[in-house]
């Protein structure tokens, strides 16, 4: 073979590639990434706002851990109300737990109910009608 057949031949090789590469991206789906887009679009600019209210306050939610226990403990203002304490499990949604606190402002979560591994802890409450959230990740061990 001399090198205009090879020539063609890569060439008509590469046209195939590229047909095929369009083909196989355009029968791919380009759809939103869930149904409810923009309500969730909405619900996010919510969180936006209860984290920038979270960031005014001058005493923060503390997340600590001990051997036994993972202590979360809210801050020390009167007109605390509707307590949340979420953890997210990035590899399996199966391991998601969600706490309510409904008269206490520490939050005590035994290790031995956890999982190994990393945990995305959103915390959540409201002052008088404001919402309030703090996002943090920890890692169970």
């Amino acid at each position: 073979m001399n090198w205009g057949k090879g020539l063609a031949v890569a060439m008509v090789s590469f046209m195939i590639f590229i047909l095929y590469m369009v083909f196989t991206l355009m029968s791919k789906s380009t759809d939103l990434e869930s149904k409810d887009y923009y309500q969730k679009e909405i619900e996010f600019e919510k969180e936006i706002v209860a984290m920038e209210n979270t960031n005014k306050l001058k005493e923060k939610v503390k997340i600590s851990q001990n051997e036994d226990y993972v202590v979360i403990q809210f801050p020390a203002i009167e007109k605390l109300d509707s307590i949340k304490v979420h953890l997210f499990r990035p590899d399996n949604e199966k391991d998601d737990q969600v706490f309510n606190a409904e008269d206490s402002k520490i939050v005590m979560i035994p290790i031995k109910k956890l999982k190994k591994g990393i945990y995305n802890v959103t915390t959540q409450f409201k002052i008088e009608k404001d919402l309030y959230m703090q996002k943090e990740s920890i890692k169970i061990q």
